[in-house]
């Protein structure tokens, strides 16, 4: 009798057993049978189904909003759920130099807003010799890339040896310091130096166009290495560069040298080739 209790009580057991193995699986099979049609009633409605309505982007001059668009894999049909925003991002920016940013707005479920911000040159980059346009510029971060509309009026940068700092790619060591020497220069102080072209090809100075046809060698501290004092001496060397020019001995020169973070030299003569 008691050997029949226990073994009926085992099967009870077994069977609790069973029924619980069940309901978990029918409520698990439930879960994932409602978290699918959600799925899909939420893909259904990121379908993007006006391409004009839905989606906004808005570029610059250099990289037009339908590039961009593209590149995204914007268009009907797409659906914005499925797409990594992130990494579209960082593939446009690494294949177009000319794009400093993106930013990237979702207005769930189916809009998308795209601001792209475009680098702005600031000076032109050359070859040392070179007479035509290569349409290569940089920036103020120093990153090259390629703009030839509303430039002609920047100073040009000259580099040594071809082909000069490629599009994509940030200045370095002297061609880094001319350019830092042209953004010093815009200073409303410094403005009237007003720096047509910087040749680095020099060993020991940059040879510097200035806005009358003269030309100054000009040196400083930590121009090849920058260090928290570089640019006060650059700036220096500038301000004294600017009040030579200005005074009674700077008429007439054509040839000026910076090189000396005291003293600045003229020389009617000389000239740098």
């Amino acid at each position: 009798m008691k050997r029949n209790k226990i073994e009926s009580r085992n099967g009870l057991k077994g069977f609790v057993a069973i029924l619980s193995v069940l309901i978990v699986a029918a409520i698990a099979i439930g879960l994932f049978m409602a978290y699918t049609t959600l799925r899909d009633m939420w893909l259904e409605q990121c379908v993007v189904t006006d391409a004009a309505g839905q989606i906004q982007v808005t570029s610059g001059k250099l990289v037009k909003a339908d590039v961009i668009a593209d590149a995204f894999d914007l268009k009907n049909g797409a659906n914005l759920a499925t797409i990594d925003f992130a990494e579209k991002r960082r593939e446009v920016i690494e294949k177009y130099p000319a794009i400093r940013d993106i930013m990237v707005e979702r207005r769930l479920p189916n809009k998308v807003c795209i601001s792209v911000v475009e680098r702005e040159p600031v000076v032109r980059m050359n070859l040392r010799g070179q007479k035509g346009e290569t349409g290569r510029v940089a920036d103020t971060e120093g990153v090259v890339f390629q703009c030839r509309r509303g430039t002609s009026l920047l100073p040009i940068v000259r580099e040594a040896q071809a082909p000069g700092t490629s599009v994509g790619k940030r200045l370095t060591g002297r061609a880094l310091a001319a350019l830092r020497l042209v953004e010093i220069c815009r200073m409303p102080e410094l403005q009237d130096l007003g720096v047509l072209e910087v040749d680095i090809s020099k060993p020991d100075f940059l040879c510097t166009t200035l806005g009358d046809y003269s030309t100054a060698k000009i040196a400083w501290g930590g121009m090849d290495d920058p260090d928290s004092t570089s640019r006060a001496d650059l700036i220096e060397t500038l301000r004294n560069l600017r009040n030579a020019i200005k005074s009674n001995v700077g008429q007439g020169v054509k040839t000026w040298n910076a090189t000396s973070p005291e003293f600045i030299y003229a020389d009617t003569k000389e000239k740098i080739q």
